[in-house]
């Protein structure tokens, strides 16, 4: 290919300003004494060099140039400089301590060779396949309804920075945005989907429709070994607060804490035949995941969190199949590592901050997951409109609410979605519509029977969790749930009459936290704050935020806003409503959350993920324009969907195991609350006693029938316990310490003497514990039958014999009989 000289005397001129510029850079670098240092001279000279060398090749283009106008040098160059970076990266943020006075020096010219690969990769793209500024064009749709977009984003900004809401606390409850992502993540995300569009282009994934499927699934699996890996990767000592707790003697296990043992103790409860411990316990789905996992992994909790962790890698899938479907394997790959590295972030300061990530017992991961399933099964029965796959998308739907009943909330807002994308063939929605409620019905309905049956009522939660929710609507004492009767009180009543009582209040408060929701998600994008180093503890700048940004984070946010809205606008274009899929249930989410008055960081997780999907779809749509310019075509790279007529023809065959499926699905909690039979009944006290003395002593003071039997006597020592459970989270704690947390469990409360504190499981109840002890127990179980002497106190019991029977153990303090009266006088 033979090219015009006057282009290359272009490049040679540009190079020769941009090694002149780099001379006097290096040159206004600080250095010490009165000479330059060796090194110093060195880059001189290899500077005036290229400077002297692009001149005379500017005033003399040199001849046979054209070889170097391929594809493979401009490949080359592009590698060239990506390497370049990150040893400028790397120089600058490993070590600065250590490789900060190479950077400084070596900077000028690393930034030079960077410059000029860049600058040569560009220049032979052009010179190899020109400039096609007549493609622009194709984009002017995308154009339009991204500037739309782009509009209604800076109309909602304005309304926030006016009035304040999404950032002005709530009395009731306000927490911090999420846990963001890094600067340097989001560029290697970003690089990610650059090489997978690369790819794209150079090679055809999908030459037909098996090749496509073996491509996804490809895809698919190397994304969740990577997610697998990398979240794995993080050492287990980084958890030492939040929902796991300190991890602490005697067992150093990662043991649960918080509502994340609620979770817990209820999984064993089930596998001990005890049921839900006499109650409706809420997120039924999850707790049957925890009840998996314990049956394949027992007590070792650090391989129970593994498990979960592989389970959770199937988000960033969920998030690729669906920037896939609404774009192309690009932004699927690039979205698909944001939430691999934002998790990675997460665990990082999980030490540090409130999180919910794959190692806490919290649901707030999982219903992310099970939303953006949810999302992907609504788009496709949407694309094919046909009956078989409406019944799976509301079935899938109906699952999703056994995992966390505030997802009931987007509901409306599926629906909605499901009239726009077939109207105006209303009729046709009409019956769609109907199969879809069926499909969640027949999920969800044996759940409700079971309920009903236990207390009367139809309901998904707890009734407890009622009381939280009611609690939020009042003036004063929010979050006291003690203002609601469950058995007389009715929670749609009492929200309504509080929101006819005060509509400002109410509204005040749902749109503040819902705008604090998708504002949530848009942080989580990475603000300009300091970066000491990749070993250094990472600014937990979000923690504090209080609503304002300086100029350059603002001008930064509205940077975010317009490739979001280029994303949208871009969906939009290809898909229409449905393209809109994934705000749509973002949007019914942040709702639900204004509605129950709560947001921040683990209540946003379910739905904040969405800024930054858009996000990298409108990266991945500025790449192929840019890939469009240089003659490229980009047909191919995005994903082809024919929106179908709609199909009424109901195949029996398939639509009845399909809906026994869902109920079978629906009934699993049901089931497992009898499936297994009782692990030990509760013996009389008698028995207990017996059982107890027979026991050989583990230490000193031997046990005998007698001596428990008067510690227990009714009329010498009343307060007086002997209880028999499983016993769960053996922590030990020296005087002074204790788990910091706005309410802890009285077994861990701080406490001015050493102890042992863990929780009894007993039928229809978990009673709190203390040990007190001047060492930690050798030789303690993890867990295990308990049979246990104590003392009553005012929310806990104080243990004075632990005794294990299988393991023919016992632990007791020093003054295990002495009357529960006298103790401690």
């Amino acid at each position: 290919m033979k090219t015009n000289t006057s282009n290359w005397r272009w490049y040679f001129l540009f190079a020769a300003l941009e090694a002149g510029a780099a001379l006097l850079i290096l040159f206004l670098v600080p250095h010490e004494g009165s000479s330059f240092s060796l090194a110093r001279l060195a880059m001189f000279g290899i500077l005036i060099v290229f400077f002297i060398l692009w001149i005379y090749f500017f005033a003399r283009p040199p001849k046979f140039l054209d070889f170097l106008i391929r594809p493979s040098f401009a490949l080359i160059s592009a590698l060239l400089a990506l390497t370049l970076g990150w040893l400028l990266f790397f120089l600058r943020f490993l070590d600065p301590e250590r490789y900060l006075p190479y950077y400084q020096r070596l900077s000028p010219l690393l930034f030079y060779l960077l410059v000029l690969a860049l600058q040569s990769s560009v220049f032979v793209l052009i010179l190899r396949y020109g400039f096609h500024r007549d493609n622009l064009p194709q984009f002017k749709s995308i154009y339009k309804s991204s500037l739309m977009a782009f509009c209604v984003l800076l109309f909602a900004l304005c309304f926030i920075a006016t009035t304040h809401l999404g950032f002005t606390k709530d009395p009731a409850y306000w927490g911090e945005p999420g846990v963001p992502l890094l600067g340097w993540q989001v560029v290697v995300a970003i690089l990610m989907g650059a090489t997978v569009l690369t790819l794209g282009l150079r090679f055809a994934f999908d030459r037909d429709d098996r090749s496509a499927v073996r491509t996804d699934v490809i895809f698919a699996v190397l994304i969740w070994l990577v997610a697998v890996w990398i979240w794995l990767s993080v050492p287990m000592n980084v958890m030492q607060n939040s929902f796991y707790a300190p991890i602490t003697p005697p067992s150093y296990q990662p043991f649960p804490n918080s509502d994340a043992s609620y979770y817990d103790y209820h999984a064993q409860s089930v596998l001990l035949g005890m049921g839900y411990l006499g109650d409706i316990p809420t997120r039924p789905l999850y707790i049957l995941l925890l009840a998996l996992l314990h049956i394949l992994f027992g007590q070792n909790y650090a391989l129970i969190l593994a498990g979960q962790s592989c389970v959770l890698a199937l988000f960033p899938v969920t998030l690729y199949f669906l920037g896939k479907k609404i774009h192309s394997r690009a932004a699927g790959v690039l979205i698909a590592f944001f939430a691999i590295f934002r998790e990675l972030t997460t665990l990082w300061v999980s030490s540090s901050t409130r999180v919910s990530d794959t190692r806490t017992l919290l649901t707030d991961l999982p219903t992310a997951l099970m939303i953006t399933l949810a999302c992907l099964f609504v788009m496709r029965w949407l694309e094919d409109k046909s009956v078989q796959r409406a019944l799976i998308a509301g079935g899938v739907f109906g699952v999703m609410l056994l995992l966390r009943t505030q997802s009931m909330m987007i509901l409306p807002f599926a629906l909605l979605l499901g009239l726009l994308v077939f109207w105006p063939r209303w009729r046709d929605a009409g019956r769609m519509i109907a199969l879809f409620i069926l499909g969640v019905a027949v999920a969800v309905t044996p759940w409700l029977i079971h309920n009903y049956l236990e207390i009367g009522k139809f309901t998904f939660d707890d009734p407890r969790q009622l009381a939280v929710i009611s609690s939020q609507y009042a003036l004063t004492g929010n979050l006291d749930t003690s203002q609601f009767d469950i058995q007389s009180q009715n929670l749609a009543g009492n929200l309504i009459a509080f929101t006819l009582k005060n509509p400002a209040v109410v509204s005040q408060f749902i749109v503040n936290h819902f705008l604090a929701t998708e504002i949530g998600g848009v942080l989580a994008l990475p603000l300009i704050e300091p970066f000491k180093s990749l070993r250094a503890p990472i600014d937990i700048y979000w923690f504090g935020w209080d609503g304002h940004l300086d100029w350059y984070n603002l001008l930064l946010v509205i940077l975010y806003l317009a490739i979001v809205a280029i994303g949208l606008g871009s969906a939009w274009r290809r898909l229409r409503w449905l393209g809109l899929a994934p705000l749509i249930f973002s949007l019914g989410y942040a709702l639900a959350n204004g509605i129950g008055r709560f947001s921040g960081w683990r209540y946003d997780l379910p739905a904040d993920w969405v800024c930054y999907f858009y996000f990298g779809i409108g990266i991945v749509e500025i790449f192929s324009a840019i890939a469009l310019l240089f003659g490229a075509s980009t047909r191919r790279l995005f994903t082809k969907i024919e929106l179908k007529q709609s199909n009424a023809k109901l195949n029996l065959q398939f639509a009845l195991p399909v809906l026994v499926g869902f109920i079978l699905i629906g009934s699993l909690p049901w089931i497992a609350e009898h499936a297994v039979p009782p692990h030990n009944l509760m013996l009389p006290e008698s028995a207990l006693i017996e059982q107890a003395s027979q026991v050989p002593a583990a230490q000193k003071v031997n046990l005998t029938q007698d001596q428990l039997s008067r510690f227990v006597a009714a009329n010498t020592n009343p307060n007086a316990e002997v209880l028999q459970g499983r016993l769960l989270y053996p922590r030990f704690f020296w005087r002074g310490q204790g788990i910091a947390q706005a309410h802890p469990s009285p077994a861990y409360e701080f406490r001015d003497y050493s102890r042992l504190g863990f929780l009894l499981m007993m039928t229809n109840q978990v009673t709190p514990f203390v040990f007190p002890s001047k060492i930690v127990p050798s030789n303690f179980p993890d867990t295990g039958d308990a049979i246990v002497l104590g003392c009553k106190q005012f929310d806990y019991i104080e243990a004075r014999v632990i005794i294990f029977p299988a393991q023919n153990l016992i632990f007791q303090n020093d003054s295990p009989f002495a009357t529960c009266a006298n103790y401690g006088e």
